[in-house]
């Protein structure tokens, strides 16, 4: 009888350890100037915020070569963090014959540039990039020469990567990060592209059998999806129902306003009766997906990363939201 008080006593005390034991804290930076509100900074203290995925430039292709694009600039120090580079490469390189030759010396380069122009030192670089089943070997081969000069490389996944593995390859690198949002197609009906239950549900249970360890990035953005005569006519970013304050437009149902009289609205002519779907992700809805992750995640991830860092994304939630969500 006492072994078996003694089982069970350790049991509760790994449970009660596993249920209160939190994730680290992180978010992404996307922003092309490197300075931070006050409010930025609040929040990243409270939280406990050491590391920052800081998007440094993105890759794309003019005339034919792959070319850096709106690099960072460091308005602030960023020595109090762990600052971990993340270049977005557009899938198009990779389609481009002979790419992958000189690229990872220059993309490793110029990662060194802004590393010294702002006296930083990197661990991890990330990479990211939607490869495609064309481009999977080029890319994959640049990661491969990458690790060459950089050792610790992260890569972002996506759902249907996960689900499809055999399939779409899965990069070699040290880890991944789920990418668990932007799961729908942008349309003009009610349904939310950034985040959908029912889709998710038919990707996340492949978590159970991916080899790659993931840490798991979760969407705090939100944008606005200006729709003329039923039909997409535009992506309104980081928009918020505080935005309209001002302008004529008129709430009809939840997430979804009417323009009642033609107006320019961010630089943007609106014309009267289109209307703007509002997408975004609920606290509660945060909670969901955490919820889902724990359950069909092989292991415990050792981050959550929040895209993205911004005053507007930050306010739309408590503090204490953040660490609740972030609690495993």
């Amino acid at each position: 009888m006492k072994k078996n008080w003694w089982v069970l006593f350790v049991i509760l005390m790994v449970s009660c350890t596993t249920k209160t034991e939190p994730l680290n804290t992180t978010f992404y930076f996307w922003r092309t100037n490197f300075k931070l509100s006050a409010t930025e900074k609040d929040y990243l203290t409270h939280l406990k915020v050491r590391k920052l995925y800081v998007r440094y430039f993105d890759i794309g292709l003019q005339n034919g070569q792959a070319i850096p694009v709106a690099p960072i600039v460091f308005n602030d120090s960023p020595k109090k963090y762990n600052i971990v580079p993340v270049i977005y490469i557009k899938n198009e390189v990779f389609l481009q014959p002979n790419q992958t030759d000189s690229l990872p010396n220059k993309v490793y380069k110029y990662i060194q540039q802004i590393n010294q122009s702002a006296a930083i030192n990197v661990e991890e670089i990330q990479f990211d990039c939607d490869w495609s089943l064309q481009s999977k070997q080029n890319y994959f081969k640049f990661l491969e020469d990458f690790k060459k000069l950089h050792s610790n490389l992260s890569a972002t996944i996506r759902l249907h990567q996960v689900k499809y593995p055999q399939k779409t390859g899965i990069p070699p690198v040290n880890k991944g990060v789920l990418m668990y949002y932007n799961m729908g197609v942008i349309g003009a009906d009610d349904e939310n592209s950034i985040y959908n239950k029912k889709i998710a549900e038919k990707y996340i249970a492949s978590l159970q059998n991916y080899s790659l360890p993931l840490n798991i990035a979760l969407p705090i953005f939100s944008w606005g999806v200006h729709v003329r005569n039923n039909q997409v006519a535009n992506l309104i970013g980081g928009l918020k129902e505080t935005d309209f304050k001002g302008y004529p437009l008129k709430k009809i149902k939840e997430n979804r306003f009417i323009v009642t009289s033609d107006v320019v609205f961010n630089d943007r002519y609106l014309a009267k009766n289109d209307e703007i779907k509002l997408e975004f992700v609920t606290k509660k809805q945060l909670g969901e997906m955490m919820r889902d992750l724990k359950k069909y995640s092989k292991q415990k991830p050792n981050e959550i990363i929040y895209y993205d860092l911004n005053e507007k994304n930050l306010k739309t939630y408590e503090k204490q939201n953040f660490k609740a969500i972030s609690s495993w």
